[in-house]
């Protein structure tokens, strides 16, 4: 499956390059609210699970895209928030998401975010499978790492994303995503997200997050056309404790907001 960024006219860079099969996911089908989930690119399992509120649905979904190497159930506190506001919620460990004994990023940065948009990609396809989420209204919460994945995906696939939820996003990363060979996405974000026609929330803090500076997100709040920012005192990098809940209630509260002037 090719992703489809929109009419021709726009000419999103390396779009066509994301080119991939997905396949029938497996699913647990044990009674509860949680259930695992195996999706599949190109054969290759990306390990997830759904949690959705009681009833038949379909739900709003929110879709989490990880920080770098923040393994799967990271969020699992978040997805249980989102949930009680009724929304189901995606979790998924990304194919390459595994950190080196040194913990460093990655040589290649480049191919390695274009893997993961690939598999968000793929997962965002998947959602087809599940009749009790409702694909017309489908967010992606995307956090540091994941919410520069989450920004190209957004980019690449509005026309299936309602809105980008980015929290502490890594934009700056774009400026050492090296290749091992040629380009396999564009490194020029901003041009790339002035394209981006959903509305976009960016959250920050103040305590040891990007927002401590206030301007690190001015050319990302300048290029996104519909871009709301949102700061949370006292939050960190990692949004844990309260910065968690509140997060996900500002969340919820910027989602009402866009549906009521849509």
């Amino acid at each position: 499956m090719s992703v489809d960024g929109g009419s021709a006219q726009e000419r999103l860079p390396y779009c066509e390059a994301i080119d991939y099969t997905v396949s029938r996911p497996d699913v647990d089908k044990a009674a509860g609210s949680t259930h695992e989930v195996v999706f599949y690119r190109d054969g290759n399992p990306i390990y997830g699970k759904i949690t959705h509120p009681q009833g038949m649905g379909p739900f709003k979904t929110i879709v989490i895209s990880n920080g770098l190497y923040a393994p799967l159930g990271r969020y699992s506190n978040k997805a249980e928030a989102f949930c009680a506001y009724g929304y189901a919620v995606v979790e998924f460990n990304f194919q390459n998401n595994f950190p080196p004994e040194d913990y460093t990023d990655p040589e290649y940065l480049g191919d390695f975010i274009f893997e993961q948009v690939s598999d968000l990609c793929a997962v965002i396809d998947s959602l087809t499978y599940f009749q009790y989420l409702d694909t017309s209204n489908v967010y992606i919460y995307g956090h540091s790492m994941g919410g520069l994945v989450a920004s190209y995906v957004g980019t690449y696939r509005q026309r299936d994303i309602s809105g980008l939820l980015l929290v502490d996003p890594s934009f700056y990363a774009a400026d050492i995503m090296w290749f091992e060979k040629e380009p396999t996405i564009t490194t020029d974000i901003y041009p790339l997200f002035s394209q981006c026609n959903i509305p976009v929330v960016i959250f920050t803090g103040t305590a040891g997050s990007f927002g401590e500076d206030p301007n690190f997100f001015d050319d990302a709040r300048a290029a996104f056309p519909d871009c709301e920012y949102v700061v949370i005192e006292g939050a960190t990098h990692i949004f844990e404790g309260d910065a968690s809940w509140a997060v996900v209630e500002a969340a919820v509260e910027m989602i009402d907001k866009w549906e009521q002037e849509s």
